[in-house]
């Protein structure tokens, strides 16, 4: 596995990379602290896995970035590493299609689980953001409580549950609309109908929706371009 490290910290970049060797075997760190040279490196090497820092000094960090990085290399694995705790920072990265966002403050433990979610097709949301948004909490209970995919299919159209299940995969509406052969627009007016069908508010809850219905699939790596 080939992990890229994209901080401005050099001290985050040699701890993150000592505390992947130690928990993978197999494992190449590639690291750099800055975002032009991030690009050039996915240009050139094949990549399993990127974690990201949000907040890079300069016009190669912060959500700009974030969002070319997701609409460039849809398949690539993305990690966002930041020192933020805002839900609204968290909800804006998923949103962009990043397939986790791991806080600073974190436990060791949140990042493996996040890196092992991505490689698997998954999303990391972190438990916070959960907590945070009380409709997530209600779907949860709903599903838990018996809700099922047959229910959740009933209440919306086959072309929204096909967008649910891409934006589950943390694809953007953009890179949605290339896949399903429909204007970007068509897909904003289907995402918007299902979030009302389903009592949601906005994207990340379907993503987590999605998820507990094991609607994720794994994503193929290394085939982005």
């Amino acid at each position: 596995m080939h992990v890229l490290i994209v901080d401005d910290h050099a001290f985050v970049c040699v701890g993150l990379k000592a505390t992947l060797s130690e928990e993978f075997d197999d494992i190449q760190v590639t690291t750099t602290d800055h975002g032009d040279t991030a690009l050039t490196i996915l240009a050139k090497e094949s990549i399993d896995l990127a974690i990201v820092d949000l907040f890079m000094p300069g016009g190669a960090g912060g959500f700009n970035f974030i969002e070319m990085l997701c609409e460039s290399y849809p398949k690539l694995p993305l990690i966002v590493l930041s020192a933020s705790e805002n839900p609204t920072h968290i909800r804006k990265c998923l949103d962009f299609g990043a397939a986790g966002f791991v806080t600073k403050s974190a436990p060791k433990d949140a990042l493996f689980e996040a890196i092992a979610k991505a490689l698997s097709g998954e999303r990391y949301v972190p438990d916070s953001l959960i907590e945070s948004m009380p409709e997530v909490a209600r779907v949860i209970d709903e599903v838990d409580s018996g809700a099922d995919i047959d229910i959740i299919s009933a209440l919306v159209t086959d072309r929204q549950m096909d967008i649910l299940l891409r934006i589950t995969q943390g694809r953007s509406n953009k890179q949605i609309a290339r896949e399903l052969d429909l204007s970007e627009n068509t897909v904003k007016v289907h995402v918007s109908a299902m979030l009302r069908a389903l009592g949601l508010s906005n994207r990340t809850q379907a993503g987590i929706l999605g998820q507990k219905l094991g609607l994720a699939e794994p994503s193929d790596t290394n085939k982005y371009p």
